[in-house]
């Protein structure tokens, strides 16, 4: 016999409100996997794209945990409803089916527990006084707001930047939003550019940095901001970002910005191969480990790199420890690894690996 809980029952507890966050302008979701990898967790993510916000639920919801909030006026709605995952902002959580009775933490769930509230809104359609009773929170519940707004008015690469541009006021109203609802701590990040845009020559700051100061003092926040490299971070990418962090005043924390962990007189910089270089060769459409398709795979030998004998990571000959779970690669594999699932490993080989050549000799053990 099913078994259904009551839509009163007690048992769902509230979280320690000190761990969460908000995502505003959250896109498919990357700002707020880092958070929720962090140990937080959020209680909404805001975007206007439809496409962004599947990728956001695809990735990052626990289904029937979710509620979806869209824009009643939104030109699209009808392409939207027929999403079956889109709907009006009641869950179809097949536990409870009389609705979730708060949106808050299940017992059930021990991790840190992704998104429940998804808005399909711009920011400057929903007002934050009605965003907070969707969400049942008060002023300074939430303890991070996080946002990058959109970057293409304030991009070096739009030879037709302007500061009127319209997309140029949307970090404006991000801290109107913190002004109502008071989070403790704000996290914002865009494109170096935003620093630079309507700058005059002599000048120590262009307006946009001395505007969202002024503005976050107004709103009880001291900001500060630096440009920081993804690259200087252990990330395998050379991505420079501007990050501008604001803490309310009755807020004591030091120490705003990280340290470099990478680069000269510190680690060595990662590259993409010790990145993901151990991942297996699938074709289009293809998804390791479903259905059928088990490829056994090889790690081509290539110059310069060692195969971790721990985690099976490519790593630079020049590390001692490996970059990805810190084993020690005095005794590194120096040649190639051929995997093959459920079946072991053949590991140390001198022999160059063609992955191509080894999917087809292999074929046999998925079919």
């Amino acid at each position: 016999m099913k078994r259904i809980i009551p839509f009163g029952q007690p048992e769902i507890l509230f979280p320690d409100m000190e761990l969460t966050f908000a995502d505003f302008f959250c896109g498919c979701g990357g700002l707020s996997l880092g958070f929720i990898n962090a140990g937080l967790k959020c209680i909404s993510a805001m975007d206007i794209a439809p496409d962004a916000l599947q990728t956001y639920y695809t990735n990052l919801c626990y289904k029937g945990w979710t509620h979806f909030f869209v824009n009643p006026e939104n030109p699209d709605l009808k392409k939207i409803k027929k999403r079956k995952m889109w709907n009006d902002g009641y869950t179809n959580n097949h536990i409870f089916p009389n609705g979730i009775p708060d949106n808050w933490l299940s017992p059930q769930v021990k991790e840190p527990m992704p998104c429940l509230n998804i808005f399909m809104y711009s920011i400057m359609d929903l007002e934050p006084e009605d965003w907070m009773t969707i969400c049942k929170i008060r002023p300074g519940d939430i303890s991070i707001f996080a946002g990058g707004p959109p970057c293409q008015g304030f991009s070096t690469c739009n030879n037709n930047r302007h500061i009127l541009d319209e997309r140029n006021q949307l970090p404006m109203r991000f801290i109107y939003y913190c002004k109502v609802c008071k989070p403790k701590i704000v996290f914002m990040e865009n494109v170096p550019g935003i620093l630079t845009l309507g700058k005059k020559k002599g000048e120590k700051e262009g307006p946009f940095p001395i505007w969202l100061r002024e503005k976050f003092e107004d709103a009880g926040y001291h900001m500060e901001y630096q440009i920081l490299n993804a690259a200087d971070y252990g990330v395998p990418q050379n991505r420079r970002r501007v990050f501008f962090i604001a803490i309310r005043n009755d807020v004591q924390l030091a120490n705003l910005f990280p340290s470099k962990t990478h680069g000269k007189y510190l680690e060595t910089y990662i590259n993409v191969t010790e990145s993901i270089g151990h991942l297996p060769p699938i074709k289009s459409g293809e998804q390791w480990g479903e259905g059928n398709i088990y490829h056994a795979y090889g790690y081509n030998k290539r110059k310069g790199h060692v195969i971790c004998p721990n985690c099976l990571h490519y790593n630079l000959d020049v590390r001692n420890e490996c970059h990805e779970c810190g084993y020690d690669l005095s005794d590194a594999i120096h040649g190639g690894i051929i995997h093959f699932p459920k079946m072991g490993m053949l590991i140390g080989t001198e022999k160059y690996i063609d992955n191509d050549e080894l999917r087809e000799q292999t074929s046999f053990l998925y079919q």
